[in-house]
């Protein structure tokens, strides 16, 4: 089988790529668009600078601007995988692929009906019937990477024969090394730390649907001068958290690191003790995976949609309702007077992440694939 993979930029979880690439019965070719775009004026790309590391790439991506060369590369294949229906080129190839004959899957990581990008009104009504025509009439499947997806998608219609979950994973193998190579004494001496202390990790764009206010105003809950919360990433609300934080007379305790080289994180998942992904909007959440790898347990809200499938309460993390800060604060205070838990917890991320790795996810795609005789 020839095997094409159509996305919108290099992504740093493309281990799959070349794992699925070592297989003899398929050949694979991944093509982009465009590179990362870093933006302050654009929320949703404000992090992408942190991705600019070619180490986190494994796989040889190819670039593709004009329509010629993308009839082209689909010509050539059997089935393409498309990464979404937004980017003007991704509706090109959907119409490439069907007007050639080849296989057509789709991917899509929602798990409402508003997306990151918002639609309202008569668009916002229209989504249901236009995603039913997509992915029931024109696309042969639909990969999704968590059971959050499924469950959204079959709520609007889409036939569940068609649903196949794919998981969402990251470079665990990077992710390990990079963790294993960290060196915590050194960001303990730049952001001051002591031994005794005790570290929340935020790790996200500072934009609203990230709801990084709901953490402050719940670490603000904690008695403990030994507490910190170290908050990773940019974003036009950092002048407001700042702010926030001195309203709440906590910003002594907290960190703003700024954006960090994706690189570098794991030093900072080795360094903490637990991560909050406090979102009200968030289709999966990848953070999520990458602290679990580093044996970090989570704090999410039930809106994030990695929740459902990777943490376990008491034993790989905790959710709580999303936008409420008392159940929030609760679980702060839980994890800091239980610390001995976090080491059990800890263990059992590791041992969950073994089972939602890229090789999982490589299995999914093979296992559909070989069932729709196309290998």
């Amino acid at each position: 089988m020839k095997l094409l993979y159509i996305l919108e930029r290099p992504i740093q979880n493309d281990l799959p790529y070349q794992l699925i690439s070592n297989i003899d019965s398929i050949t694979t070719r991944v093509i982009c668009f465009e590179k990362h775009i870093a933006s302050l004026s654009r929320n949703e790309n404000i992090n992408q600078s942190v991705f600019s590391n070619q180490a986190l790439y494994s796989f040889n991506y190819e670039f593709i601007s004009q329509k010629k060369a993308l009839f082209n590369a689909i010509k050539l294949s059997d089935t393409c995988v498309v990464y979404g229906h937004y980017h003007h080129l991704f509706r090109w190839s959907i119409f490439f692929t069907k007007i050639l004959g080849k296989n057509l899957v789709l991917t899509s990581d929602a798990t409402s009906l508003q997306g990151i990008a918002e639609s309202k009104g008569i668009k916002l009504q229209l989504k249901p019937i236009f995603f039913r025509f997509l992915y029931n009439i024109i696309a042969n499947a639909l990969f999704v990477p968590s059971n959050a997806s499924i469950t959204y998608f079959k709520s609007i219609g889409i036939n569940k024969q068609k649903i196949v979950l794919t998981p969402y994973t990251v470079n665990e193998q990077f992710i390990q090394q990079a963790f294993e190579k960290a060196d915590t004494k050194k960001l303990k001496s730049i952001h001051q730390l002591l031994p005794t202390d005790f570290v929340f990790l935020f790790c996200s764009k500072l934009i609203a649907r990230k709801r990084l206010e709901d953490l402050i105003i719940s670490f603000a809950t904690i008695n403990n001068i030994n507490s910190k919360l170290i908050i990773i990433g940019d974003g036009p609300l950092k002048s407001q958290m700042v702010g926030l934080a001195k309203s709440l007379n906590i910003f002594d305790q907290l960190i703003f690191a700024g954006l960090v080289d994706y690189t570098e994180l794991p030093a900072y998942y080795k360094l903490a003790n637990i991560l909050v992904v406090p979102s009200d909007h968030e289709p999966y959440g990848l953070t999520i995976n990458e602290a679990m790898i580093c044996g970090l347990p989570v704090i999410a809200s039930d809106a994030v949609g990695a929740a459902a499938d990777l943490i376990e309460s008491g034993k790989t993390g905790f959710t709580y309702p999303v936008r409420n800060t008392k159940a929030l604060s609760e679980l702060l205070n839980h994890t800091l007077a239980y610390p001995n838990l976090l080491t059990e917890m800890s263990q059992a991320c590791i041992a969950k992440m073994k089972t939602w790795s890229s090789a999982t996810n490589v299995n999914a795609q093979v296992d559909f694939f070989k069932n729709k005789n196309w290998i």
